[in-house]
């Protein structure tokens, strides 16, 4: 049985802030980790709808960005890819949120 939150794409709205072991890796090291990180978002189909940079006006996130993931499925294979293969964990503090996009603009029929 599949219900509407199954068959719409799932937004997840991230915030994110670097930890000091990943400035401590070396241009070699955060270049490997980021190609490996992109390449695995681009095989599950992740859109990457916006990034903010908020380091120059908050002290508690350097980063908001909002992605968009084709399945639920897709976003649980990255969650295990994060944690597994690339231990984020030790290199940003994150909280994510999940949902799915309305119609329309807010107060606006």
């Amino acid at each position: 049985m599949n219900t509407k939150a199954e068959t719409k794409s799932i937004i997840r709205v991230y915030f994110a802030k670097i930890r000091e072991a990943f400035y401590d890796l070396s241009v070699e090291e955060k270049s490997a980790f980021m190609r490996k990180d992109r390449e695995q978002m681009d095989e599950l189909g992740m859109k990457l709808i916006m990034t903010i940079d908020c380091r120059w006006s908050n002290e508690e996130w350097d980063y908001i960005g909002i992605e968009e993931w084709p399945t639920l499925e897709s976003l649980e294979k990255r969650a295990t890819f994060e944690k597994e293969e690339l231990a984020t964990f030790r290199y940003v503090e994150s909280r994510t949120y999940l949902g799915t996009r309305m119609m329309g603009e807010y107060g606006k029929e």
